[in-house]
């Protein structure tokens, strides 16, 4: 994770950068134990929020995200090179 600080929420806020799981973890609830320990940290740190990107076509990311209690966001993402 990263930490940053959100100007609209006046509260820090922290950014989920690079959830992996080697391929022969998956399938084992690695992947959930790893983002609920980043959830807790953030809550019982008062942080305003965890935000996290994911490819549109990750649907085993975006099952897990939903079943984790994600939404989807109702911000765009910009991308420049």
């Amino acid at each position: 994770m990263y930490f940053t600080f959100s100007t609209l929420k006046v509260k820090r806020q922290a950014i989920l950068n690079d959830l992996f799981v080697a391929p022969d973890a998956r399938g084992k609830k690695v992947g959930e134990r790893l983002f609920q320990t980043c959830l807790d940290y953030i809550r019982a740190n008062n942080f305003s929020s965890m935000t996290w990107e994911t490819a549109r076509d990750n649907k085993a990311a975006q099952s897990l995200y939903d079943k984790m209690g994600g939404q989807i966001s109702q911000w765009l993402v910009y991308e420049i090179q």
